[in-house]
């Protein structure tokens, strides 16, 4: 099960990036940065509001150098209408001498590292430039349902509120501002980043999307320890397919509390989807004793092979 292992991904990144008193201590230069970012695309906003504000924090010593491998080979048809010294001037940012100030801010995405700054998140704010990661950026903050149905078109999305007035006081399932939207930059790169990888996840939801008109499932989701779990599941969770199936069995299983009823129920969602006799044996055997790593391979061939079903 190695391979599965490593494949798994999970957001360590902490909840609170930033604290309530460094919102509030500078509401002026927020203030300053969303007049000078009016004319910019959602996607350049994006950009520059992560950017100044991971500086901000550490305003003399944000430099972490420059990465030896660019994310992407090519930007001039990409470029961002700021460059690093239009974006940092009249705060207490300092550009390092050995900076050239007049970079523009994709090449310094692309180039550039920020201490205590995700590679995860750079990767992203590279990609949704290119369009290799298909990103929607919106100020709604999607539901769990929501977003299951983003990430069966394929796509996730960038939650961004430009209230900064609402930001001291804010918490975004438990997130600050900044520390929300790296969260979400950083789900996008575990979603993207491999494309096989991306369609096993794909898989995996369409399997869910088969379920959930489901009557045992609505019952299940009347308990609010398996709806956050289920919620946890299909909208938070970038995982390997077989660890996402894993999850969701056990998940039942400690709901129900019930050997037979679990079992007869997982079967239940198991034949929801049209699948072959080695495909549903795979499944059924999750969690068990006999399941294997021949078992996990053909469920994640499974994914993949339902990823391929829908149009993305």
């Amino acid at each position: 099960m190695l391979s599965i292992i490593q494949k798994t991904h999970k957001d360590r990144y902490r909840k609170v990036f930033c604290n309530a008193e460094f919102y509030t201590n500078n509401q002026n230069l927020f203030q300053m940065w969303k007049t000078r970012f009016k004319s910019l695309s959602n996607v350049e906003k994006v950009q520059a509001w992560v950017i100044a504000l991971s500086c901000l924090r550490r305003p003399l010593d944000w430099f972490g150098g420059k990465r030896q491998i660019t994310f992407l080979s090519e930007t001039k048809d990409l470029q961002h209408n700021l460059n690093l010294h239009q974006l940092f001037i009249d705060t207490p940012i300092q550009i390092p001498p050995k900076l050239n100030s007049e970079i523009n801010l994709i090449d310094f995405i692309n180039m550039c590292k920020i201490k205590a700054f995700p590679e995860s998140c750079n990767r992203s704010l590279c990609f949704i430039s290119s369009k290799r990661y298909p990103l929607i950026i919106s100020e709604k903050i999607p539901s769990p349902q929501e977003l299951l149905q983003i990430q069966i078109s394929g796509r996730r999305i960038i939650s961004i509120n430009e209230d900064c007035a609402s930001w001291p006081a804010t918490r975004y399932s438990e997130r600050d501002f900044l520390g929300f939207i790296m969260h979400d930059l950083i789900h996008a790169d575990h979603f993207f980043l491999e494309p096989l990888h991306r369609d096993g996840q794909l898989g995996f939801f369409k399997f869910i999307e088969n379920i959930l008109t489901d009557v045992t499932l609505n019952k299940l989701l009347l308990s609010d320890s398996f709806k956050s779990g289920f919620e946890y599941i299909i909208s938070d969770m970038n995982s390997h397919p077989v660890h996402l199936f894993q999850t969701l069995h056990a998940l039942l299983i400690t709901e129900v509390k019930n050997d037979e009823f679990a079992k007869n129920c997982w079967a239940n969602w198991v034949h929801k989807s049209n699948l072959t006799v080695e495909e549903s044996k795979s499944a059924l055997l999750v969690n068990s004793t006999e399941f294997n790593t021949v078992y996990a391979k053909v469920l994640e061939l499974l994914c993949i092979r339902l990823a391929k079903q829908n149009s993305i």
